[in-house]
């Protein structure tokens, strides 16, 4: 499948370094992927302060880079989209997967959600973007551009400029929320790096879809460790400054642009209470919300197609439909 690559010659946060260089990683000599994954999961939890950057680290650097052709052992990763087009779509929804900002889960998050939009008449981008050991706000950085990128493109690919929205699971909806609430609007780019027309391109979204989001750290506080440098994670003050910082709830500024908000009754992994503050606040500023709950359902259920969870999804494109037909 064609991959659009969404920089250009220059990519903030790359360089010919070793990613070894940043990461504390256990080489073992018959490692299992059942047993890496399952750890590599409960790392991932909790609201309290555990050490976990040796285990993200080594599942990111013994599994991820071997199932994940665009892993690279240096600095130099190249964020791409890959493209569901339907000519005659008049919008273009950006799919964001989740992973734990470790690695990305290009299918059941990504590629059969693009797909089921092209089903229904919309064209649709799943991102690729950087993770583990690329730190904030590289991996931000990267949805920011892609959607500069998508609507610089609009005329080319035939939806309106005014019809741009994304859709993001977990990590991907860390990195929709967080985009949307902390840097839109925003230029975290480096003094001395080389704009371009697509870098002064309109980075707002005009609808915002999460599933099962990442919202905010507070619960998963192990997981810092694949999204910041370990010596600020490890020292406590830094620590809550950053959980302030990336915290799209109590940033929240994009009160005003619709929301679709879903996720499983029986959530396992996320913070819920995040979620429904998030959802309060959007009600209580009148912003237009769809709200799923999806009943028995656990964290990560993705597209679920065929399966009883998959309701979810109709549900979505049918309001993506509606929201843009009242325009």
């Amino acid at each position: 499948m064609e991959r659009i690559e969404i920089w250009g010659d220059v990519i903030p946060g790359n360089s010919g370094a070793l990613k070894e260089t940043v990461m504390e990683i256990k080489y073992k000599k018959n490692p299992n992927v059942t047993i890496d994954t399952i750890r590599w999961l409960l790392a991932l939890r909790g609201s309290k302060f555990r050490d976990n950057k040796r285990i993200l680290d080594t599942f990111t650097a013994t599994w991820v880079a071997k199932r994940d052709d665009a892993y690279r052992e240096t600095f130099e990763d190249v964020p791409y989209l890959l493209p569901f087009v339907v000519k005659e779509s008049r919008q273009a929804v950006i799919v964001v997967p989740g992973g734990g900002y470790c690695t990305k889960e290009m299918e059941g998050e990504g590629t059969l959600i693009a797909e089921e939009l092209n089903r229904n008449g919309i064209t649709a981008f799943v991102l690729w973007y950087r993770t583990n050991p690329y730190y904030q706000p590289y991996p931000l950085l990267d949805m920011q551009r892609a959607v500069r990128y998508v609507r610089f493109h609009a005329k080319e690919y035939g939806y309106d400029e005014d019809k741009i929205s994304a859709i993001g699971f977990s990590g991907g909806g860390s990195q929709v929320a967080m985009f949307a609430n902390i840097l839109q609007g925003n230029e975290k780019l480096c003094p001395d790096y080389p704009k371009d027309e697509i870098d002064r391109t309109d980075d707002r979204l005009n609808r915002i879809a999460l599933v099962y989001p990442l919202l905010s750290y507070c619960e998963n506080v192990p997981l810092m460790f694949a999204s910041f440098p370990a010596q600020d994670v490890r020292d406590e003050k830094r620590r809550m400054e950053l959980m302030d910082i990336y915290d799209a709830v109590n940033h929240m500024k994009c009160t005003g642009i619709p929301h679709f908000i879903c996720y499983g009754s029986k959530e396992d992994m996320v913070s819920v209470s995040k979620i429904e503050d998030y959802v309060e606040i959007l009600q209580k500023s009148g912003t237009s919300l769809k709200r799923v709950i999806v009943e028995g359902a656990k964290h990560g259920y993705g597209a679920a197609m065929g399966k009883k969870e998959g309701y979810w999804l109709e549900e979505y494109i049918r309001w993506l439909k509606g929201e843009y037909a009242a325009l």
